[in-house]
């Protein structure tokens, strides 16, 4: 059942580990942490900040690069990391949004943390900002 009132989470994740996660129909976070997913409902916004594009050694990037929505239950175990979880997500890859040009609406203290909620106000700040991929 979606929420009335979705929330909205950034979730901090290489280029190349989110297009993994756009193929498969999932998002991770914190390298498979449980936690973070389950605070995450089906209908949620998702916005995936991409501090490289490559992990462990990339470019840097540091950018939104994914926008999308929860649409799992709950998390559920991961093939890509044993003992690890994801949740299901439709992810759609978009132009690359550097954090220069969203500073005011993405806390920069707070990617640290891997996963973390914004208010919806400054989640459609972003939103505004985002050009599909290719166009």
């Amino acid at each position: 059942m979606t929420d009335s009132n979705p929330r909205h989470w950034v979730v901090v994740v290489s280029r190349d580990h989110a297009r993994r996660g756009v193929e498969g129909g999932f998002i991770m976070a914190n390298h498979g942490k449980k936690a973070p997913l389950a605070r995450m409902s089906r209908g949620d916004g998702i916005l995936v900040y991409s501090p490289t594009t490559t992990f462990p050694a990339g470019d840097p990037l540091r950018a939104v690069t994914f926008v999308g929505e929860v649409t799992g239950d709950a998390p559920e175990p991961s093939e890509v990391i044993p003992g690890g979880f994801r949740r299901a997500a439709d992810l759609r890859e978009v132009e690359p949004v550097p954090l220069a040009e969203i500073r005011d609406h993405l806390p920069a203290s707070r990617i640290r943390f891997g996963c973390f909620e914004i208010d919806a106000a400054d989640a459609e700040a972003i939103r505004q900002r985002v050009v599909p991929l290719g166009q």
